[in-house]
């Protein structure tokens, strides 16, 4: 029997993380497919492909992580992981709802990254969904140096994180080189890009990127702008399906976008 491609895809229950699990089952593969749509509530998507589990999940919980990995994992290694889940608090900004956004946002993405990578097939692929928000230009220069230093580590990392959480509980987020408050989205964007170029660096085997999908129409999408958001989740899951899936060379450790966050083209290595 052929051992299939296993995916995981996390936050599949709605928004962009459903439209990759539809666009992933609706494709032909050279390999049978064992999809894994993961999401809190383990919601049934009801997706045409034949061996597709509905495991739960909650990224801010290193049980709940290990559970799925060791699920994901029963007869065989994984091939794909789709890091899409996330939330978006900034609207009710506070000290607790900055950490929680890290939590779940920046710890919680690495450590299922962490949690992924000894079990990876050689030449797995990671694909962690960041965002146009991870921009380091509104950042002084300072901050973006740190963050783009090429032998920063996962300890410098977190001490910047810690860094900025202090801010927040201070109130000196200004002050302190963070731009402003209301931003621990896009803090916690940048670390996921910041660790994505980490990762890829000390696992050479593996295939490790983060991209933005453009700007979609979707519950958190709406939350910026003052305009209805021009794509669909289905036009949003091209890129992450691209970088998962079709031909990218050996490019690992770089975000993808478009040059517009209204294109619908299938992204290419951009700065941020």
């Amino acid at each position: 029997m052929t051992n299939p491609i296993r995916v995981v895809v996390t936050g599949s229950n709605r928004g962009i993380g459903k439209a990759i699990c539809s666009l992933i089952a609706s494709r032909q593969h050279d390999r049978p497919l064992q999809l894994f749509a993961a999401s809190r509530k383990g919601v049934d998507l009801g997706l045409s492909a034949e061996n597709t589990i509905y495991p739960t999940l909650d990224i801010g919980s290193r049980d709940s992580i290990r559970a799925l990995a060791q699920q994901a994992t029963q007869h065989g290694p994984i091939d794909v992981l789709i890091n899409n889940a996330g939330v978006n608090l900034d609207d009710e900004y506070s000290v607790e709802n900055a950490k929680k956004t890290l939590d779940v946002n920046y710890r919680g993405t690495l450590e299922m990254c962490q949690t992924a990578i000894p079990l990876l097939s050689p030449r797995g692929r990671i694909v962690n969904l960041s965002s146009i928000a991870s921009s380091l230009r509104p950042f002084p220069e300072h901050i973006q140096k740190r963050f783009r230093d090429p032998n920063m580590s996962l300890d410098d990392l977190e001490i910047l994180a810690q860094e900025y959480e202090t801010s927040v509980q201070h109130g000196s987020e200004q002050q302190s080189g963070f731009v402003g408050p209301k931003r621990a989205y896009s803090f916690s964007k940048a670390c996921i890009n910041a660790f994505t170029r980490i990762l890829a660096r000390d696992n050479p085997g593996l295939v490790i990127n983060a991209c933005c999908p453009g700007w979609v129409n979707t519950d958190m999408g709406v939350l910026v702008g003052t305009s209805k958001p021009p794509k669909t989740p289905e036009q949003g899951a091209l890129i992450p399906y691209h970088l998962a899936f079709e031909d990218i060379g050996d490019v690992s450790g770089k975000y993808w976008a478009n040059s517009s966050l209204r294109s619908k083209e299938a992204g290419k290595v951009q700065e941020w």
